[in-house]
C-alpha cells in the first residue's frame, strides 16, 4: 500500500514538471509573438503624428497657393494648429524633450497662431511661414523616425534580455524544484517514520493512562465496597443474627422490625449497584438517548414518587413539589431524565437538615427547562461545588454518611448526552441548589 502510494506521489511529481515545461514552452512562444508584433508598430505613433501635422501643413499651403475661400483656409489653419497642440500635449512633448526635437517647434506655432487668418492675418505671410514650417516638419519627422526606432531597439534588446532571464528563472526553479521535491520525498518519509513511532508512542501512552486510570477505579471501587457496602452487609447480618440468636423465640413486631432495616440494606445494595453499573455504561459510550418532547414536571412527580417509595418511613426533609403556572417542556429522554431528578433527589434528603422541605421547582430560565431542587442542609463550599462532580469524591465532612460518590458525575454525564448540564449554586440562608438545565421543548 505505502509503495502504491509513492508510485502515485513520484507520478504527480513528474506530471507537474511536465506541466511546468508546457508552460515555459508557452510563455516563449507568447515573449516572440510580441517582439513581432512590437517589431510591425515601432514607427506607428510620433512617425504618423509628425506625418499627419505635415500632411495638414501641405493641405493648407495648397490651400491658400489655389486662393480658396475664407472657410476652407480656416478649417486646414485650424487641423495645423491641432496637430501642433497634439505634439505639444502629453507623452508625445516628453518624447520630442528626451529627443531634444522639442525647440523651436512652439515657435512655429506661435508664428502660426499670430498669423490666424480669422484675426486678420496676412495671406502671404502666412503662406510663406507655413511652407518654411512644412519644411520643418520633414527634416524633425527623420529625426523621429530614427528617434523611434532606437528607443524600439532598445526596448527589444530589454525584452530579449527579460526573454533570457525569464528562460533561465524558470529553468533554475525547475531545477530548485525537482530538488526540493527529492529532498521533501526524503524528508516526507522521515516524517512518516517519526509519525508511526510517535503514534505508537502516544497509544502506549494512552493505554498507560487508561491502566492507571482503570486501577484507579478499582482502588476507589474496592474503598467503595470496602465502606459502603460492609455497612448493609453488617446491618443485615446483625438483623439475621437477632432472628436466630438462641433463646426466646423474637416477637412478630421485631421480626417486623429486623425485616425493614434489612429490606433498606438491600435497596441501598442495590441502587449502589444500579448506580455503579449505568456510571460503567456512560463511560464506554453504551447509553443511546431517545431524545422528545416531554413534560418536565410529571417526570419530576415521578422521581419524586420513586424516593419516597424507596425511603418509606425514614426520617429526613419533606419533598415539596412547586407546580409551575404553564407547562415546563423539555427536549429529553424521560427514563434518564428521572434517573437524573432521583439522584438529585436522594442527596437533598441525605445532607438536608431532619424535617425540612426540599422544595421540587420546574420552570422556565433563559429559554432552556429547568428543575430546581432546593434544600435547608448545609450546603457546599466553593471547592466542594467544584469537585463534587468528580467520580467518588466525597465532602470532607459527610464521608460518614451513605453514598457512593457517583450519583452527581452520572447525573451530570446523563443531562449532558441530553444537551443539558446539572450545576450547583448556593442558595440564599443556607442550603443548595441543585439545578437539571435541559433544553425546552419546542412544540411541534
Amino acid at each position: 500500500m505505502r509503495r502504491a502510494g509513492g508510485s502515485l506521489g513520484y507520478g504527480g511529481l513528474a506530471a507537474l514538471i511536465v506541466i511546468c515545461l508546457g508552460l515555459l514552452v508557452l510563455a516563449a512562444a507568447n515573449i516572440a509573438r510580441l517582439e513581432r508584433q512590437m517589431q510591425i508598430s515601432a514607427t506607428e505613433n510620433m512617425t504618423w503624428i509628425f506625418g499627419q501635422t505635415q500632411i495638414e501643413a501641405l493641405n493648407l499651403a495648397a490651400a491658400l497657393s489655389d486662393g480658396a475661400e475664407d472657410d476652407l483656409i480656416q478649417l486646414r489653419f485650424d487641423l495645423l494648429v491641432s496637430r501642433l497642440n497634439l505634439l505639444r500635449d502629453g507623452p508625445q512633448w516628453r518624447f520630442l524633450q528626451e529627443a531634444g526635437l522639442a525647440e523651436g517647434l512652439m515657435g512655429w506655432r506661435a508664428g502660426l497662431l499670430a498669423l490666424d487668418p480669422a484675426r486678420g492675418g496676412d495671406r502671404g505671410a502666412l503662406a510663406a511661414h507655413v511652407t518654411a514650417l512644412s519644411t520643418a516638419l520633414r527634416a524633425k519627422a527623420s529625426r523621429v523616425m530614427a528617434r523611434e526606432w532606437q528607443i524600439q531597439s532598445e526596448r527589444l534588446d530589454r525584452l530579449g534580455q527579460m526573454h533570457l532571464l525569464a528562460l533561465a528563472a524558470i529553468l533554475g526553479a525547475l531545477l530548485a524544484g525537482a530538488t526540493l521535491a527529492a529532498l521533501l520525498i526524503d524528508r516526507e518519509r522521515r516524517l512518516v517514520r517519526a509519525e508511526l513511532d510517535r503514534a505508537r508512542a502516544e497509544r502506549l501512552e494512552r493505554d498507560l493512562n487508561v491502566e492507571r486510570t482503570v486501577s484507579d477505579g478499582y482502588r476507589r471501587l474496592t474503598d467503595l465496597i470496602a465502606h459502603q457496602v460492609r455497612t448493609p452487609l453488617a446491618v443485615i447480618d446483625s438483623a439475621m443474627h437477632r432472628l436466630t440468636r438462641p433463646g426466646k423465640p423474637p416477637t412478630l413486631e421485631v421480626i417486623r422490625a429486623k425485616a425493614e432495616v434489612s429490606r433498606d440494606a438491600v435497596a441501598r445494595l442495590v441502587r449502589l449497584t444500579d448506580t455503579a453499573l449505568l456510571m460503567a455504561r456512560a463511560d464506554r459510550g453504551a447509553i443511546a438517548p431517545e431524545l422528545a418532547r416531554h413534560d418536565l414536571a410529571g417526570i419530576a412527580a415521578m422521581a419524586i414518587e420513586d424516593v419516597q417509595s424507596l425511603r418509606g418511613s425514614q426520617q429526613g426533609g419533606h419533598l415539596r413539589f412547586q407546580a409551575s403556572n404553564q407547562p415546563v417542556h423539555a427536549h429529553c429522554d424521560p427514563l434518564l431524565t428521572q434517573e437524573i431528578l432521583f439522584n438529585l433527589l436522594t442527596n437533598a434528603l441525605l445532607y438536608a437538615a431532619p424535617g425540612g422541605d426540599i422544595e421540587v421547582i420546574p420552570a422556565f430560565v433563559d429559554e432552556a427547562a429547568v428543575c430546581d431542587i432546593c434544600d435547608r442542609g448545609p450546603g457546599m463550599t466553593q471547592p466542594e461545588r467544584d469537585s463534587a462532580f468528580d467520580n467518588f469524591a466525597r465532602g470532607a465532612a459527610h464521608r460518614d454518611l451513605p453514598g457512593s460518590g457517583l450519583g452527581l458525575p452520572l447525573a451530570r454525564h446523563l443531562a449532558r448526552l441530553q444537551g443539558g448540564d446539572v450545576t450547583l449554586l448556593p442558595r440564599e440562608q443556607g442550603g443548595l441548589i441543585a439545578r437539571l438545565i435541559l433544553p425546552a421543548g419546542v412544540a411541534a
